[in-house]
């Protein structure tokens, strides 16, 4: 497992909480959060890559946000299979593409 230990604590918490809960294979921070650019009013998106599910995304992602109740920090939270996550990677303009291009690994197994 491999969770920065420079991140927020309510950051790590949050992680800690989405890999309980979904044994992920990888957890990413994107936005300007992952840029530096944040500022008071910027929340952290993250996307979280599961091996697969049988569940729609916007399931997976509510079990995520309930998991993420009372950590703290403005979250915006998605869950993607490794299929659906892989399918738009190649895809330059894609938001898989730029969560590999400018985000920041925070958790892989």
């Amino acid at each position: 497992m491999m969770i920065p230990t420079d991140l927020d604590p309510r950051l790590g918490e949050a992680v800690r909480r989405l890999v309980e809960l979904f044994q992920p294979e990888r957890v990413y921070l994107f936005g300007s959060q992952a840029r530096s650019e944040a500022n008071e009013h910027s929340d952290y998106d993250i996307l979280v890559v599961i091996r697969d599910s049988e569940q729609p995304r916007l399931r997976r992602a509510q079990e995520g946000y309930r998991a993420l109740r009372g950590v703290g920090i403005p979250i915006d939270l998605l869950v993607w299979t490794r299929d659906e996550f892989e399918r738009y990677q190649p895809v330059v303009a894609s938001l898989a593409a730029t969560v590999v291009r400018e985000g920041a690994l925070l958790y892989a197994a």
